[in-house]
């Protein structure tokens, strides 16, 4: 009998214990209407580096062909329109670059970057690799 009443008693503990979290957790966990009225989000999200960049090279690229470097690792800038020249640099993901020219009968691209600490450097890439900024991106290669 004493065993009864002791287990019933922890069993009631538990359960005031759960009602109570439960109603802490709601009164916490979801802001007041005042709360949600004094949130205010940016229309648009960026990256604290490329922000001070960002406005200088909108106004800059207003026509031009812009591109981003579409991988998970890196993109290789390369000195001439094959894979078998010479590396110049990597290029981080999401790169900004300039299309200056579509090298014909070639799956290269060349470029200008206008992002980065790669700024300003010109070579080849594969245009496989590079979408126009705007449109969706498909990050090709590995996410490790």
């Amino acid at each position: 009998m004493f065993k009864k009443l002791i287990v019933s008693f922890l069993c009631s503990i538990v359960v005031a214990c759960t009602v109570f979290g439960g109603f802490c957790l709601l009164y916490f966990a979801i802001p007041s209407q005042k709360a949600k009225a004094s949130i205010s989000l940016p229309s648009t999200v960026e990256d604290s580096e490329n922000a001070a960049e960002s406005t200088t090279e909108d106004t800059d690229s207003e026509n031009k062909n812009v591109y981003v470097a579409d991988v998970y690792q890196s993109l290789t800038l390369r000195s001439e329109a094959s894979a078998d020249s010479d590396a110049i640099t990597d290029l981080e993901p999401m790169t900004h670059l300039e299309v200056l020219e579509f090298t014909a009968g070639t799956n290269y691209a060349y470029v200008e970057v206008l992002s980065g600490e790669k700024k300003s450097y010109k070579g080849y890439v594969n245009s496989d690799y590079i979408t126009k900024l705007g449109e969706p991106t498909v990050r090709i290669g590995t996410e490790e």
